[in-house]
């Protein structure tokens, strides 16, 4: 267990109201005395709490749980350990990968994204999974999960879970660490103590930009015995492929901000699982390259020349590699690459987030999920699809997905869900529909109910007097709390 940090002796800091900060244009950039952006947290109308001063701690006390392991350690193991620590099956896993370094984006679009991957990973008990690292997109994420505690007062805790090589931390990082998984493992014969367990504080004083992003739920290092680079993407690929097997019922997508030559990889991964993939347009670099393409070229594979001349900019703008030779092999990789990703087989998974054009991330993110469950239909038809087996599996994966569209308050998801069940002629008992009917109501989902009483499904066939007087009495305590 790892115990709270004593709030007296960490840096602290106030939430500002945005109605008392300076016109956008002269603020924007203005930060608090930790350094840190003070529209990162600020706070719009009424704040929800009247205690000010010092009361919010800048690093919470849910600091990262570290997990360190060998770089061939079975997933099964880890989504176990990780789902029994934290008490939670997710219905949802998003993957959030791209650039691994600093860079920047339109100020509306981060702030739409951070908050559409909060949405989406809260409303669908979902886990968000990462890099891990303090820069880039992992640190974006971790910005994002630390705003959504201050400002909503962190009444649920998402899982988000970094996935990063033990060799690429700072070395002040791993031997910190180091220390404590020596003492954790003495313990064991020794008798354990409680620092033995306590998170290392002194990694809150590190500012290495490659050390952990520490507003992240867990973190798990993968030990190669090497002290340099970064593991591929195959840890996280078979990470999603346990969460999402039959057994857990559960969804995965992926979104790519920005992004380099190996988000390509995350990308191919992806679509031959046949996992949905969300690309961030306007954030930059590779996100870009593939978004214009997808644009430009909505039904059709783009020529070599038109892939070529999307990869331009990317190339002139890619300090990493000045050796000439090198950069040549990059690209005819990156060339062949992005060919396959823009294979037909793949488009209808392939999806495309734009700030002027979609309403919200959130919203794109449950769209890709139900556009690729309408896709897999009609491989589950045939002989095979009516074996019991089958029947039993089928039925489970329309459960989630009618629990996740009732969550997201998504018509267009109920109406393909159900309307697929009618087709295979698969039973929902009375109890499902009514349990499906209350959650609308108590979630006041006035779309969603007006749909189900037109659904040619008996909803009140099970309700009983008990369950309209909990409604009334539910209704009443939210009115009046």
């Amino acid at each position: 267990a790892i115990t709270s940090l004593d709030l007296k002796q960490c840096p602290t800091c106030i939430l500002f109201s945005k109605e008392q900060q300076l016109p956008l244009e002269q603020h924007q950039n203005e930060k608090c005395g930790y350094g840190r952006l003070k529209s990162s947290h600020s706070y719009e109308g009424q704040p929800k709490s009247q205690n000010f001063g010092i009361f919010y701690n800048q690093y919470e006390s849910r600091l990262t749980k570290f997990i360190r392991c060998d770089l061939r350690e079975e997933a099964e193991k880890l989504y176990k350990l990780i789902q029994d620590d934290c008490s939670q099956k997710p219905r949802l896993i998003i993957s959030i990968y791209g650039g691994a370094k600093y860079f920047q984006m339109n100020e509306r679009l981060e702030k739409e994204f951070m908050r559409g991957i909060i949405e989406a990973a809260t409303i669908a008990d979902g886990w968000i999974l990462t890099n891990g690292l303090s820069r880039g997109i992992g640190k974006l994420v971790g910005e994002a999960i630390l705003q959504d505690r201050t400002l909503n007062g962190g009444s649920k805790d998402l899982v988000s879970i970094g996935l990063a090589k033990w060799g690429s931390l700072p070395e002040e990082t791993r031997e910190l660490l180091s220390k404590k998984f020596t003492s954790q493992k003495n313990a064991i014969q020794n008798g354990a103590k409680e620092e033995d367990h306590e998170f290392p504080r002194e990694i809150l004083k590190t500012t290495d930009a490659a050390t952990i992003e520490r507003h992240l739920t867990y973190m798990v290092l993968f030990d190669d015995g090497k002290l340099s680079g970064y593991i591929c993407d195959e840890q996280r690929r078979m990470f999603v492929q346990e969460a999402t097997n039959d057994k857990n019922k559960c969804y995965a997508v992926t979104v790519i901000v920005e992004g380099g030559k190996n988000t390509l990889e995350v990308i191919l991964n992806d679509l031959k699982d046949s996992r949905p993939v969300v690309i961030i347009d306007g954030s930059g670099r590779i996100a870009d390259v593939l978004s214009d393409l997808l644009k430009r070229h909505p039904e059709s594979v783009p020529e070599a020349v038109q892939i070529d001349a999307g990869l331009n900019n990317f190339f002139q703008n890619d300090e990493a590699n000045s050796d000439t030779s090198c950069k040549t092999i990059e690209r005819r990789l990156c060339k062949r690459q992005i060919n396959e990703i823009m294979n037909m087989k793949y488009r209808d998974l392939l999806n495309v987030y734009s700030l002027d054009k979609d309403s919200n991330v959130a919203k794109t993110i449950f769209d890709a999920i139900f556009k690729r469950y309408e896709m897999m239909v009609p491989k589950h038809r045939g002989s095979c699809h009516d074996q019991p087996e089958n029947q039993d599996h089928s039925r489970k994966s329309k459960e989630t997905l009618l629990d996740l569209s009732i969550k997201w308050n998504s018509c267009e998801g109920l109406a393909k869900v159900l309307k697929h069940i009618k087709r295979k002629s698969i039973q929902l008992s009375p109890e499902e529909l009514k349990k499906h009917f209350i959650t609308s109501l108590e979630d006041n989902k006035s779309m969603l109910v007006d749909y189900l009483f037109r659904s040619q499904y008996d909803v009140l066939e099970k309700l009983q007097r008990n369950d309209v007087l909990n409604l009334y009495k539910n209704s009443w305590t939210k009115q009046h709390a």
